[in-house]
């Protein structure tokens, strides 16, 4: 019996010998919701520097961590880290190109 509220699910616990149990997990909406909120971010055509995107990243984790901190989410958010580190990269990646086109066409 799975059930959803206020963005926390409830899934029963696999152990063996321990029914009736659950734990508290974070909902696959909410997961779809921070992933969202996180990709608006950290697209590469959004016109910010480096440091206004890292500290409106850590507002809205910040936030969304401490709203979930009761569930089981460690596994997850590892993945998490990865994809925002990877979409990171790639900003920078994106902007070190654009900006050394452009210095190369002003020295000349």
């Amino acid at each position: 019996m799975n059930f959803n509220i206020l963005g926390f699910g409830f899934v029963p616990t696999y152990v063996k010998g321990e029914r009736g149990k659950y734990q508290l997990v974070v909902s696959d909406k909410s997961w779809k919701s921070i992933k969202q909120k996180l990709k608006t971010i950290t697209r590469k055509t959004t016109p910010s520097t480096f440091d206004e995107r890292i500290q409106r990243l850590n507002e809205v984790q910040r936030g969304w961590l401490e709203y979930f901190r009761i569930a089981n989410i460690k596994c997850k958010l590892k993945e998490l880290d990865s994809w925002v580190r990877n979409r990171l990269r790639y900003c920078i990646w994106h902007f070190w190109k654009n900006w050394s086109e452009a210095e190369i066409t002003n020295t000349l």
